[in-house]
């Protein structure tokens, strides 16, 4: 059986199964035993001997009936006092033979007095016979039986459920989730799941999009270089390999980039300080918050700023500096790059931090960069839950990155 929804079905009706027939063993074998009638009853009988030959005696039968009729309504059967002969002393009925055929294990109790003038005899009701409870017992069963069901599907819905996405991931869909929201180990397996294949996913999307880009990008420049080659222009030829090997770098620092997230440590870092320390290298304007500390891998956010400001310098007129500025806000810090040069259509905004887009009214292979310096930076503040937008701001472009400290 390889189902765990009817192997947990199968176990709870087991158990169930195994419990009513250890119900029905001890009915049957020593509840007798331990209950005897006669053995439970036997100071009580007494008692109401004595009690009903005291009432006889001091009002009669009118008496005798009223404290009969007390004694039938409190303990279960039938109770008679009886004479000597053994006659009921309310009816004249002859309980003899009742009286003969009483005793430890019957029906029938009866208790004398010591002068053998009166005589209690109690006719208790009969034993309930097991069998009359099978139709109680066979709903109980059932709602046992129920209860399992429902525990049994609790458990083993989610477990299929999981199997299919993770059949389907297997299959090549790497866009499957478990997406759970149960609280428990089987939600916290899903979720892992959940998280490995976000993993996975973009450790494949990241490699297949390194080779589709390398196999695109590096048609040009090796064309160039074969050209040069065969017409003997070294120095082109060098100006192709550096080109290339630029490239090269570039692809690789945003494979790394957008590759497992569980690899960055996050650490906490001074950010105004690692702002000055970028802005040294540039003649920029300058408006940074001091004391700001962030979390995370000051390298990646370095080399986010970096690519930014090289942007921003590449386009920038002659005599006019880039503004770097930095506060926070609302816990996040937010950084702001701005150029005053011609801006961007605004129809391509959002498409800056796509790799390899370029503006070709501003933007050419031949005035530099390869089209993923932005690219690298989106990819870099996304690793620290951030976000990077671009605007035009006339004159000029902004680039605003915002993350949490």
């Amino acid at each position: 059986m390889r189902s765990i929804f009817a192997k947990l079905t199968l176990w709870f009706l087991a158990t169930l199964a195994l419990s009513l027939l250890a119900f029905f063993i001890t009915n049957r074998y020593f509840t007798p035993r331990v209950f005897e009638p006669g053995r439970m009853f036997r100071s009580t009988h007494r008692l109401q001997l004595e009690s009903a030959v005291d009432a006889y005696q001091r009002g009669g039968k009118p008496e005798l009936a009223r404290y009969m009729h007390r004694v039938d309504s409190l303990f279960p059967g039938s109770h008679y006092l009886l004479d000597e002969t053994g006659h009921d002393l309310l009816t004249g009925r002859d309980l003899s033979a009742e009286v003969a055929n009483s005793g430890p294990g019957m029906s029938m109790i009866a208790h004398s007095t010591s002068d053998k003038h009166f005589t209690m005899l109690a006719a208790l009701m009969p034993r309930p016979d097991l069998m009359s409870f099978l139709p109680y017992y066979f709903w109980i069963a059932l709602l046992v039986a129920l209860m399992a069901w429902a525990f049994a599907r609790h458990f083993g819905q989610p477990l299929r459920a999981l199997r299919e996405t993770v059949r389907h991931f297997g299959d090549g869909d790497l866009t499957m989730r478990a997406r759970s929201t149960r609280r428990d180990e089987l939600g916290d397996l899903a979720r892992d799941f959940d998280a490995m294949a976000d993993r996975i996913e973009t450790l494949l999307t990241a490699e297949r999009r390194l080779l589709q880009d390398v196999s695109h990008e590096l048609r040009t420049p090796l064309s160039r270089l074969s050209l040069a080659v065969q017409l003997g222009r070294p120095d082109q030829s060098k100006q192709e390999i550096a080109r290339m090997s630029a490239l090269i770098g570039e692809l690789t620092e945003m494979t790394r980039a957008e590759g497992d997230p569980a690899a960055h440590a996050r650490e906490p870092f001074d950010l105004s300080n690692l702002l000055i320390e970028i802005a040294a290298s540039y003649d920029l304007n300058l408006d940074i918050q001091p004391g700001m500390t962030g979390h995370g891998r000051p390298a990646l956010l370095r080399r986010a700023v970096e690519n930014v400001l090289q942007n921003a310098q590449r386009y920038a007129p002659a005599g006019e500096k880039t503004t770097l500025s930095a506060a926070t806000e609302n816990g996040h810090a937010v950084v702001r790059i701005r150029d005053y040069g011609p801006g961007v259509p605004e129809t391509t905004l959002e498409d800056l931090f796509r790799p390899f887009f370029r503006v070709e009214v501003h933007r050419s292979r031949d005035s530099g960069g390869v089209g993923l310096g932005l690219a690298i930076a989106q990819r870099a503040v996304r690793l620290h839950h951030g976000d990077i937008v671009a605007r035009n701001a006339n004159p000029g472009l902004e680039v605003t990155i915002r993350f949490p400290l």
